[in-house]
């Protein structure tokens, strides 16, 4: 099987934790836990920006728990 990567479709942990504003860390534990897609070539990882825009929306969805009812 054969699986096309461009480029421009991925990005590497610290530009996608800088775009998530998260924690590299955090990122590595989401691999790590299988709670995000990634792609490794030669021995670097990177998240696919479709990834990225799932987890934005999902942060987006989430109450804001700073608002009290």
């Amino acid at each position: 099987m054969e699986i096309r990567i461009r480029s421009d479709d991925i990005v590497n942990i610290p530009e996608a934790a800088r775009q998530l504003g998260r924690p590299k860390m955090t990122l590595y534990r989401w691999i790590k836990a299988n709670k995000i897609l990634y792609a490794e070539l030669g021995g670097v990882l990177f998240i696919p920006k479709s990834e990225i825009e799932r987890l934005k929306n999902k942060k987006a969805a989430e109450p804001d728990k700073t608002q009290q009812p």
